[in-house]
């Protein structure tokens, strides 16, 4: 194999997280061939170098790239551990022959679609901000959405935190019989709990918020709690749509 940086090696062999990596070589939890690395871009041979963790010697094997999709539950936290021990989707994925991670997150209270891969230059890609992968929601919010509301959302967007939210595209569901009412949101960045503060500040808390869909993968009919792996024809069609191209 040739040189690499630590950091890319160690997404390619599922490692863990490409943040957690970046955390753990940052405060020096890794040796390479007896020496501590603290630069992300350090160059390493996997088939030749001996790396350590919090001094521990790795033996790493590459990983084939996988793909699945969860159907997150509330009241799960969307990471594979928890330090107050809550229910994390790790409880859920047993059975998946690889060591996979979720791609950024959903909160606690809220369900829907996450996508778990070892594919870190994948990753990488939906989670960077830059990029414009559409996210797609459905909320239940309070109350109903004036016209001049949806309107704002939808062209001037919001200044949250001192920060500016980008335009959303709000399409109405429907209106429950308590004066409530479903929407269907489509945004492209991922800030924290960016859609509960958007419609908290407009003045409609969010109920309900439920994921269904990351750019052309869709969560369907997926049950509460059940995972499936993606198609390769699935797979693809993403790439395609959106410019993603497999690095050698």
């Amino acid at each position: 194999m040739t040189e690499q940086t630590i950091q890319k090696y160690l997404q390619q062999v599922g490692f863990d997280s490409r943040r957690n990596i970046r955390k753990w070589i940052h405060a020096g939890s890794f040796k390479v061939n007896g020496k501590v690395v603290t630069d992300p871009n350090s160059p390493v041979d996997g088939a030749n170098d001996t790396i350590f963790f919090n001094n521990k010697k790795l033996d790493l094997k590459r990983q084939k790239k996988s793909y699945y999709i969860f159907h997150k539950p509330v009241g799960v936290v969307s990471t594979l551990s928890d330090p107050q021990g809550r229910p994390t989707i790790k409880e859920f994925i047993t059975k998946i022959p690889e060591r996979v991670y979720p791609v950024g997150r959903l909160d606690y209270h809220s369900e829907g679609l996450l996508l778990l891969t070892n594919d870190g230059e994948l990753m990488n890609y939906i989670i960077t901000p830059a990029n414009k992968i559409p996210k797609v929601y459905v909320i239940k919010v309070k109350g109903m959405l004036s016209p001049q509301t949806q309107s704002k959302l939808e062209t001037k967007g919001m200044f949250i935190d001192g920060l500016r939210a980008r335009p959303l595209k709000v399409e109405y569901i429907k209106k429950t019989a308590q004066g409530n009412s479903w929407w269907r949101i489509v945004l492209t960045e991922g800030k924290k709990h960016i859609i509960r503060k958007i419609f908290k500040y407009s003045g409609h808390p969010v109920e309900k918020l439920r994921r269904t869909a990351i750019g052309t993968i869709q969560l369907k009919k997926l049950p509460l709690g059940h995972w499936r792996e993606l198609s390769e024809a699935e797979i693809i069609t993403f790439k395609k749509k959106f410019g993603v191209y497999d690095k050698a």
